[in-house]
């Protein structure tokens, strides 16, 4: 075994500076069998050979401390090294791929797993005699301390001799009654000098060593019993593992940082995307080339930080895995082995130890993504002054100039929401930041979605806000930077009136502070930039006259963690029964209602883990089961998890290969499609979790927001391209349907069971509806002039012909009464 010399051991020592080797990281994401392998691996089951998965024969340890058959090692040594045997010769474990270093010795450099193959159970011998002494009488107790039967004056000897009070002594009787195996540890014998056994420890070599090889090998060397090193081995052993213990709770605090991190990452993402579209939305005809280009930059600036947070914490995570399986195998060696087999695999375990101890993945900075923009010369300069990111590269940086600081605004509170941004740490990076000084970025305490709070928010503003005349130039600039947006809006409205409208206009009267004042002006000034979009390429559909009137049948929900409460839902669907179930996205809950609002249940409870939910997104209705289909976050970036009809999990579904579902739904068989928003693209999806297929909508559409399937065809919302796109289940392109002016930024869909289609927006604050036919022929519109709704998600019908819509940012349902037949 190479045990018993300097030249073994100084060879065997060697792949303490060697590091572990991790596949590509970009197959790991994609593929989770390297996972699985860590998990089932032989320290897990430490009775079966980790590569052929039967009972292990003649197991062989590797550096790594995972054990396998040495018939199954000496086939992947010859595999991979061709079985040359020379001085670099080293084997790779299929299981956690570190290398382990053989040389010229090959699979004899590797030390047996004594603590297997020395392990005999007796239980079921009729005769059993004491193995302590040389009188061979019948057995009556067993020493779990030293693994030796003991006969009658055996055990009065541990019973009553100072030097065994520390043993712990078991009657055989008492194990046998209580289902115990009665095992017995063979003394380990050299394997240079036959017969003898191994009862020294060479303290200079490090190694266990029989009589001759005192005599011999190790002759002039210190050394001492077995017996007598026990002690202090046994303590340094321990300590070993109390370290090792210790490295794991840092570890897993340090992955937990980690996956802060990459929230906090996603978080300034979507808070800096946010900010662009806004600034894309007001500057709508001058900026709409510049704004792919920047939104570009921000994606792979994000993947970049974001692939080397996933990076660290999967190192992390295996770092974990092996100091676990190490602490796990010298427990059990240190719980169930005799002192010779801890002496003679001391070596092995405590360097395996000490390495992962003093091995950390390296950790990278925290990043930060910051969106900037220049407000001089914006208008002459627009393509270059309209943004840029400035990353923790850039934090740094910025710590050795001094800059101005504005007046900080109080922050406005909105429903219940504080909305004042997060502040720059600019000397550590626990918290970093995602802002944006796009000149038509609102401060904080003022930004509002041109979708439909701006009203609201220059009202609020007003009323706090001291008069005009008592204002001095620098409150003037902070507190009147609504003002300078609006008057920059206004500029760009005249000048768009201008150029359409050519010389014949009149002339436009001076724009001044009170026009600013007026609500009225904002809203006008931001129609006419809506007007800016130019000719669209879609064919335009000839509009009914009269746009009917909605009426509200049913309305519930508000802002709170109550029941009937949300907090920012983002989907919903119509159950077996109709009833309407809700993703509560911020709450981390499925709530079920009737449909007229009366609570049924509820389930779900914040985490990551499996059958927990965390900011679920879609929902849909296995129709022949009645079963949940879920989409969360968990700790990847999209999760899929399937409930029984009464919110019992199931199972998860791994789909990594999905950024964000936009759109949810499930097919007469059972299947379940998702479409991805990121990426434009639908996938199928069996109940098992297989991947069925899926294809690229990329070239047909900007970017998905919900899909509803009817017989063979899938239609797909496209927010940005204001129509809805039609598929085969094949993924072949059939026809669109809608177009601008009709049905913008659609977000919600349903077929009735007539084939009409239905398509709804919340454009303007109003939530509206065009009915097409299957070929896209315009039949009806409907709009719901009662409430102002904004950022509705979702669309469904009712068997009564009712139309249901989730108001995410108001944070309640509405079930609307079309007076129409479907």
């Amino acid at each position: 075994m190479g045990t018993n010399t300097k030249d073994d051991f100084s060879e065997s020592t060697e792949y303490g500076v060697k590091s572990e080797e991790f596949e590509d990281f970009s197959e790991t994401m994609l593929d989770g069998s390297d996972k699985k392998s860590l998990e089932d691996g032989s320290l897990s089951d430490p009775d079966n050979c980790g590569m052929c998965g039967g009972p292990l024969v003649l197991p062989r340890m590797l550096h790594c401390l995972h054990t396998f058959c040495e018939e199954c090692l000496g086939k992947k040594l010859v595999g991979e090294a061709g079985d040359a045997g020379s001085t670099d010769t080293s084997i790779k474990c299929p299981i956690c791929n570190y290398s382990t270093l053989v040389g010229t010795k090959k699979l004899t450099a590797l030390p047996l797993d004594v603590s297997k193959t020395n392990v005999t159970d007796v239980s079921n011998s009729p005769d059993l005699h004491c193995t302590s002494c040389t009188a061979k009488e019948m057995a009556k107790s067993k020493c779990n301390t030293c693994q030796h039967l003991l006969c009658n004056n055996c055990d009065k000897a541990h019973h009553f001799m100072r030097c065994f009070e520390s043993h712990k002594v078991v009657a055989l009787e008492d194990m046998v009654k209580s289902g115990i195996k009665i095992t017995v540890h063979k003394p380990l014998v050299c394997d240079f000098h036959s017969g003898e056994n191994l009862i020294f420890y060479c303290l200079m070599c490090n190694v266990t060593a029989c009589t001759e090889c005192i005599k011999t090998d190790h002759k002039g060397h210190q050394f001492e019993g077995i017996l007598d090193s026990e002690p202090r081995v046994r303590q340094e052993m321990e300590s070993l593992v109390k370290r090792s213990k210790d490295k794991i709770e840092n570890l897993t605090k340090a992955s937990a940082t980690l996956n802060n991190n990459m929230e906090e990452l996603s978080h300034q993402r979507c808070t800096a995307r946010d900010l662009i579209n806004e600034s894309y939305q007001s500057y709508k005809a001058v900026l709409e080339k510049c704004k792919d280009e920047i939104l570009e930059e921000l994606t792979n600036l994000y993947h970049e930080r974001e692939l080397v947070l996933m990076q660290e914490s999967n190192e992390l995570g295996k770092t974990i895995v092996n100091l676990e399986d190490a602490c796990k195998c010298t427990s059990s060696l240190l719980e169930g082995g005799t002192a010779q087999e801890m002496m003679y695999l001391r070596t092995a375990l405590a360097t395996r130890l000490i390495t992962l101890i003093n091995k950390t993945p390296k950790m990278e900075k925290c990043f930060s993504i910051e969106f900037k923009s220049e407000l001089d010369k914006f208008e002459y300069a627009i393509r270059n002054n309209f943004g840029k990111f400035a990353t923790e590269e850039d934090i740094i940086v910025k710590t050795s100039q001094s800059s101005p600081v504005l007046p900080e605004l109080p922050p406005l509170n909105i429903n219940g929401i504080n909305n004042s941004p997060p502040a720059i740490v600019t000397n550590g990076c626990s918290a970093p930041s995602v802002t944006t000084t796009s000149p038509i970025s609102l401060p904080t305490s003022m930004q509002s979605s041109f979708d439909g709070e701006l009203g609201n928010n220059l009202q609020m503003l007003m009323a706090q806000s001291p008069p005009l005349s008592h204002v001095n130039s620098n409150q003037g600039f902070s507190q009147g930077f609504s003002s300078i947006a609006e008057y920059n809006i206004a500029q760009l409205a005249t000048l768009a009136e201008n150029t359409s409208s050519a010389a014949t206009s009149p002339t436009t009267a001076p724009f001044n502070i009170a026009d600013i004042l007026n609500n009225d002006t904002a809203f006008k000034n931001i129609a006419t930039l809506v007007k800016l979009a130019g000719t669209s390429t879609t064919p335009s559909i000839p509009r009914s006259n009269k746009v009917s009137p909605m009426q509200i049948r049913c309305k519930f929900g508000q802002l709170g963690p109550g029941k009937g409460q949300f907090n920012s839902p983002h989907g919903f669907c119509l159950g077996l029964e109709e009833d309407i179930i809700v993703a509560d996205t911020n709450n981390h809950r499925i709530q079920i209602f009737e449909k007229t609002g009366t609570f049924k249940f509820q389930f779900g409870i914040p985490g990551k883990d499996e059958g927990q939910l965390w900011y679920p997104r879609k929902v849909a209705v296995m129709r022949n089961t009645g079963k949940y289909v879920v989409c969360d976050r968990g700790n990847e970036r999209s999760r899929m998890q399937i409930f029984t009809k009464n919110g019992h999990f199931l199972k998860k579904i791994a789909i990594r290969y999905i950024d964000i579902v936009a759109g949810l739904a499930v097919t007469v068989n059972g299947e379940i499609v998702a479409v991805d928003s990121v990426s434009p693209t639908v996938f199928i999806i069996g109940e098992s979790g297989d991947l069925l297929r899926w294809f690229d909508c990329s070239d047909y559409m900007r970017e998905p927001s919900d899909i509803a399937i009817h017989g063979k065809e899938f239609y797909v919302c496209d927010f940005k391209g204001h129509n809805v796109v039609v598929f085969n289940d094949d993924g072949q392109f059939l026809r669109r349907i809608g177009c601008e002016n009709l049905t913008n930024f659609p977000n919600g869909i349903d077929i009735s069971d007539a084939g009409d289609v239905l398509i709804g927006d919340s454009h303007g604050n109003r939530f509206h509806v065009a009915v097409f036919s299957r070929d896209g022929g315009l039949i009806s519109e409907f709009e719901c002039p009662y409430v102002k709704v904004s950022r509705c998600c979702g669309l469904k019908i009712t068997s009564e012909g009712y139309v249901v819509t989730l108001a995410k940012n108001n944070h309640h349902v509405l079930v609307l009464n079309t007076l129409y037949i479907l």
